[in-house]
């Protein structure tokens, strides 16, 4: 009877021994797998920072271009304008000149 107790005692002990073997592999693997994913989270964190520098230089450049062109286009309105006057300006100086061209003699 004590042989058949030692006997059992020694399978379940060879069991066990074989399931923290198992259980020691399957750890190390979940830290390798731990190691590579925080790799990957600081690259991750890395691109996130250059993207949001990225974003602020696209940004201050369409801020710069949208001024850019306000300027350009009230430039344009501008001259327009200014053409305008003294068209008119001409024409008035034109009809004010025959008033007095007529009026004189």
């Amino acid at each position: 009877m004590e042989m058949l107790n030692e006997q059992i005692c020694l399978q379940r002990q060879k069991t066990i021994d074989e399931r923290c073997r198992r259980g020691q592999k399957d750890i190390e693997k979940l830290e390798i797998k731990q190691e590579a994913c925080e790799k990957r989270s600081e690259v991750l964190e890395e691109l996130n920072i250059k993207m949001g520098e990225i974003l602020k230089n696209h940004d201050e450049k369409l801020t710069n271009h949208d001024k850019r062109i306000v300027k350009l286009e009230s430039s344009a309105g501008e001259r327009w304008n200014s053409l305008v006057n003294y068209a008119l300006a001409g024409m008035v100086g034109a009809l004010v000149a025959a008033a007095m061209n007529l009026i004189l003699y």
